[in-house]
């Protein structure tokens, strides 16, 4: 009985070795078939990830160069090559920077220039504020919100409730209102 047990398990051991090369074959016939679309796929990879590095980086690099272009000007705001400069690297904080200027100046010329200006809505409802006076749906919807929070802090829960009802549905300014109204400006 020994011996059929034996055998019965060599049996075994040599199917399982088999199937193990049968599958090492069948492994190696699809890389072979398919190597170059794999080296492919490899080879797409590493290059998006480099390409997503470098674009990385460049990105930090003109965000700190715009940045420390921004401060010179704060520190002289009469330097126009910075100004150019910064116009050519941030287009965005140029404009923001010409709007605090014009504020600081009270210059409504600057500001009416700018308020013709295509840049950040918010910091273009800001400007059409300061030269008009009116407000679009932003600020005003910022009002009730900073009328709520200070309703909330006195303890009005129904008042503040009330001012919140005022903003509208599509705000933006709908996530902090939710969470004021959820801890109760706790």
């Amino acid at each position: 009985m020994a011996l059929k047990e034996n055998i019965k398990a060599i049996r075994q051991e040599i199917s399982a070795q088999e199937q193990f090369l049968e599958s090492l074959i069948k492994g190696e016939r699809f890389f072979k078939k398919y190597k170059w679309l794999i080296l492919g796929v490899v080879v797409a990879i590493v290059l998006a990830a480099i390409v997503i590095n470098v674009n990385t980086i460049l990105k930090e690099k003109r965000v700190l160069e715009a940045n420390e272009t921004y401060l010179a000007l704060l520190n002289n705001p009469n330097d126009g090559s910075a100004l150019e400069l910064l116009k050519k690297r941030d287009l965005k904080l140029y404009n923001l920077f010409k709007f605090s200027q014009a504020v600081k100046n009270e210059d409504k010329s600057e500001l009416n220039a700018l308020a013709n200006e295509e840049f950040d809505e918010f910091l273009k409802e800001i400007v059409l504020y300061e030269t008009t006076g009116e407000s679009e749906e932003l600020l005003i919807n910022l009002t009730f919100l900073k009328e709520g929070y200070a309703l909330l802090e006195k303890g009005d829960i129904d008042g503040a409730n009330a001012s919140f009802a005022k903003v509208s549905p599509a705000s933006s300014l709908q996530n902090i209102i939710s969470s004021l109204q959820h801890y109760q400006g706790k």
